[in-house]
């Protein structure tokens, strides 16, 4: 995989060149609040490259990670992911907050899933979210997802009591074929 564009933005394997960039809106609070993850150091971002880096998309049923480059100006403004299950996928998105509210993280999410569905057929589309976390929330319904009502997640996260809502949407309804390039 080379890389999948839309109109602003294109989605590539990560390199080892992008530790800064990953670092820069990782290592801040506001985009590690509902993540399982605090926020990074930059040893904890060239851990993430090595871990993504060189990575075959959806092999190993493991998570794949791809940068999120706005094309414009070549930066990498963030990251997304997913997990393929058979015929379905989880994804997840993190964009820095100085590119937030223009729509770029529905516009990598709906780039990724018409990725998953062409490429390896998946027909529902998963994400997973902090009941808090109201933007992830906004941005999963914008895509079409719904809130599966029997899926709730009560978890310790960073010594907090949380709960977890799970949407779900078909592929077909998130995703125009003409808008996006893979």
């Amino acid at each position: 995989m080379e890389r999948i564009e839309s109109e602003r933005l294109y989605l590539r394997p990560f390199g080892h060149g992008d530790a800064e960039a990953v670092w820069a809106y990782r290592s801040l609070a506001e985009v590690a609040r509902y993540q399982y993850w605090e926020p990074y150091t930059p040893e904890d971002a060239r851990s993430f490259i090595e871990r993504y880096a060189g990575q075959v998309p959806g092999e190993n049923q493991t998570w794949t990670g791809l940068a999120v480059v706005l094309k414009a100006t070549g930066t990498v403004i963030g990251d997304c992911a997913f997990y393929l299950d058979g015929d379905r996928a989880e994804i997840g998105c993190n964009i820095s907050p100085a590119y937030q509210r223009r729509g770029l993280a529905r516009e990598a999410l709906q780039t990724l899933v018409a990725y998953c569905a062409e490429v390896y057929k998946v027909a529902l589309i998963r994400g997973i979210t902090d009941s808090r976390n109201l933007s992830s929330i906004r941005l999963q319904e914008s895509l079409g997802m719904v809130r599966d009502r029997t899926f709730e997640n009560r978890i310790q996260c960073k010594g907090e009591t949380c709960t977890e809502y799970r949407f779900e949407g078909d592929c077909r309804a998130i995703f125009s074929p003409e808008r996006t390039t893979i």
